[in-house]
């Protein structure tokens, strides 16, 4: 088999390629067992647990954005620097990126904590009395650990940006078997409800930060602290990150704030809606995250790639990372459209709810393989990896609030469909980014952008 293109070696054989991917895949997956469990856990409590769980959700997903831009910038940036083989300055990359993740993190924080119930009055006011409780206590606490996510999410991203992806895989993996066992505790041990699952989660998100900054601390590594906490900030690297984070950022945003209409949307269609929503969104998440992880794994694939001058070993490996993606979610979404009634027997709900929520897990998943959901988003982190984030910024604002929010708020109020307009709105969305993609793929500008 030939191992050059161009007449220079390739960076990653098709090996390397799995063993970069699986782990992180193999992370999503056990990430999203883990979610699929806490909303078991909470369904317990009863319906109103489950509705607030998802709706508080929607809100934080907007929020912690802010730190997955940050993680983003910097793991391009890092992972550019790794393959230009700049150590130096991809450990002070690491670190800086770290920092500013932990900011955006205690800024979230901020918000959420002091401001939580006027933004749930806000988004959510009409929703039931019971549901806007279990939202309030929940955000209380989940509120508190997002600092902590920050620091833990950022070392995953260092680790993966120099192809330890299965240590970062180990240290997630952990953390989640923490907020498990700490959610059995606190819901039916101590009978906390939701305020439970959040007290839980937030202890595992502290644990994980330790580790993670402890770990990074070695320096046999090729990325490592060196002095973490003796911080300076440097803001030529700065720029460079928020450059690429911040730009993706506001459009990644903007789409959860899309997101976050359907919410308040969907909160008028009664609670029987609300949680066989929630448990169809929880199922097909088994699903979209692990299809994420193909896109997790590409940034540091493609980072490296442009860090080398290898553009067009680029482009190779986005195209092989579609392609193993598309047939991921064939086999997977196949599976859940096809035992969808079954799936949603781990729920404890009543007839009715169950019966709409397999409807609307199958709904789900037929609309993901119709809109070849992997060209919708996969591509759009290699752009990012290398440099072009005016493209996903432009992406993300337009098919949002044209598809998904527009159509759909057309759908459910004129048209009165229910639940099947918000799910018309969001496979036109993704089918919109799919075409655009394809044509932004094969135009090759994002190969000429530059970050160091």
């Amino acid at each position: 088999m030939d191992n050059t293109l161009n007449g220079k070696k390739l960076m990653f054989s098709n090996r390397d390629l799995v063993k970069l991917t699986f782990p992180i895949i193999l992370n999503s997956l056990f990430a999203i067992v883990t979610n699929l469990v806490d909303s078991v856990m909470v369904s317990s409590v009863g319906e109103a647990a489950v509705s607030a769980v998802s709706l508080v959700g929607n809100i934080t997903m907007m929020f912690i954005i802010l730190i997955t831009s940050a993680t983003g910038g910097g793991i391009v940036v890092t992972s550019q620097y790794v393959g230009r083989g700049d150590m130096k300055d991809a450990n002070e990359s690491a670190k800086q990126f770290v920092y500013l993740s932990a900011f955006a993190g205690l800024l979230i924080t901020t918000v959420l904590f002091f401001f939580r119930t006027p933004i749930l009055r806000l988004v959510y006011g009409s929703v039931e009395a019971d549901v806007f409780k279990n939202c309030q206590d929940y955000l209380l606490w989940l509120s508190l650990g997002y600092p902590f996510y920050a620091i833990g999410s950022s070392c995953c991203a260092v680790l993966r940006s120099i192809g330890k992806n299965t240590l970062s895989v180990v240290l997630t993996i952990g953390a989640n078997v923490l907020n498990v066992c700490g959610n059995a505790l606190f819901i039916f041990v101590f009978d906390m409800g939701v305020a439970g699952a959040a007290i839980s989660t937030t202890i595992s998100r502290i644990i994980w930060t330790i580790a993670g900054v402890w770990i990074l601390h070695n320096k046999s590594l090729k990325v490592h602290f060196e002095k973490f906490f003796r911080y300076k900030p440097d803001f030529q690297v700065i720029k460079k990150i928020t450059v690429i984070g911040g730009s993706s950022g506001i459009g990644d945003a903007l789409f959860y704030f899309g997101k976050l209409l359907i919410s308040s949307l969907m909160a008028t269609l009664g609670t029987v809606s609300i949680a066989a929503y929630s448990v169809a969104n929880s199922i097909c998440n088994f699903g979209w995250t692990g299809l994420g992880g193909f896109s997790v794994a590409l940034v540091p694939i493609v980072g490296q790639c442009m860090g080398a001058g290898l553009s067009d070993q680029a482009k190779l490996y986005t195209r092989k990372m579609i392609k193993g993606s598309i047939i991921m979610m064939l086999v997977v979404f196949g599976l859940t459209f096809l035992l969808r009634n079954q799936l949603v027997l781990i729920f404890d709900f009543g007839p009715e709810t169950l019966k709409a929520a397999g409807y609307n897990t199958g709904v789900g998943a037929l609309l993901t393989i119709l809109s070849v959901y992997s060209w919708a988003f996969l591509p759009i982190q290699a752009f990012r990896a290398a440099g072009d984030v005016k493209y996903g910024l432009f992406v993300s604002i337009a098919t949002m609030f044209i598809f998904r929010v527009g159509l759909a708020y057309l759908l459910c109020g004129y048209f009165k469909m229910g639940l099947m307009g918000i799910w018309i709105g969001m496979w036109a969305d993704w089918f919109a980014r799919a075409i655009l993609n394809v044509i932004h793929y094969r135009q090759g500008k994002w190969l000429t952008k530059k970050v160091i």
